[in-house]
């Protein structure tokens, strides 16, 4: 388990380049002895982490609760109010098919969009850089008023619009390599001219959404089955990286999902982790290319193969930190 740090500036230390963020409440978050979206993903990636030694280039610190107004910049009053009141005391509550809360899962959900938050507050008190948050539940496909695809408050949206309107930003940008299209992020941020939105996914495979609305602040980067990791880097070189330079956002937010890897089962692309690493060496360059961005949070969004979502997650953060 991570050893988290209270959240404070420390004059006398040199600012950290990356900072990562998350919380025992985390692994407290079930919905089912079947689901994918388990404890047990959280827990590979501490553990790689640590034996990889990838957490000595990094400070920890643990994720505080989101407030109510940053939620409610993201969501609709009523879904939030649904999803206090569905919160059980004990057992589990369905959602739908595939999303269902405990006991924790709300403390959790909180946690996760607060990390997010908290991330973008550090950058801008020029604590450090860059952020990774290992956080569940994940977030990208939770809309302004309902949940699903394992996700109930959208992270990466609510810390985006934290930066806006907290800290005044005028414009940020969410790249997501998830392999799943981010619908929820599409919703809530789709139209936006203080935002732009580059997703990469996998084509004709769940959420759909992307075959019948892209919005104008959106560029779709939809990959078919069997899709290499070549096509995945071109497509970041060639699209992705210039129009963040043209773009020119004051901070980039990443859903990154870890899902598009060969040895997923629940997709058929075929990244590994060197393209992981080549997507946050190019992050960070994009970055060192924008003398007015100020900083980058990366939230956990999908990657259900223990082993390689936790290679491909480490192999990330690395770049990061670098």
């Amino acid at each position: 388990m991570l050893k988290l740090l209270k959240f404070e500036k420390k004059a006398e230390k040199a600012m950290a380049k990356t900072a990562l963020f998350t919380h025992a409440s985390f692994l407290k978050h079930k919905m089912g002895d079947v689901n994918p979206e388990s404890p047990a993903r959280l827990e590979k990636i501490t553990e790689l982490m640590f034996a990889s030694g990838a957490e000595s280039q990094i400070e920890k610190y643990e994720a505080k609760m989101v407030s109510y107004t940053d939620m409610l910049a993201a969501h609709d009053a009523d879904y939030l109010q649904y999803l206090s009141r569905m919160s059980p005391k004990e057992g589990m509550t369905v959602i739908n098919e595939d999303t269902a809360m405990n006991p924790y899962t709300w403390e959790a959900a909180q946690l996760a969009a607060g990390a997010g938050c908290q991330a973008v507050d550090g950058i801008m008190a020029s604590q450090f850089q860059r952020a990774f948050c290992a956080v569940r539940p994940p977030g990208h496909h939770a809309h302004r008023d309902h949940s699903g695809g394992f996700c109930f408050l959208n992270n990466v949206c609510i810390a985006a619009l934290h930066a806006l309107g907290v800290h005044g930003l005028k414009k940020v940008a969410i790249a997501d390599f998830d392999v799943h299209h981010g619908d929820g992020t599409s919703d809530i941020l789709g139209g936006r001219e203080d935002v732009l939105i580059l997703d990469g996914f996998q084509e004709a495979l769940y959420p759909y959404a992307h075959l019948h609305h892209c919005p104008t602040n959106a560029i779709y980067s939809p990959f078919p089955e069997g899709t290499e990791g070549e096509a995945l880097r071109r497509t970041m070189d060639e699209v992705w990286f210039p129009a963040l330079l043209e773009f020119k956002p004051e901070m980039i937010f990443i859903s990154a999902g870890f899902d598009a890897h060969r040895e997923e089962d629940q997709a058929q692309l075929l990244m590994v982790e060197r393209d992981y690493a080549f997507l946050g060496r190019r992050f960070v360059n994009v970055l060192e290319a924008l003398p007015d961005c100020k900083g980058l949070v990366a939230c956990l969004e999908g990657g259900y193969s223990m082993s390689s979502l936790a290679r491909s997650c480490v192999s990330f953060v690395r770049q990061l930190a670098s």
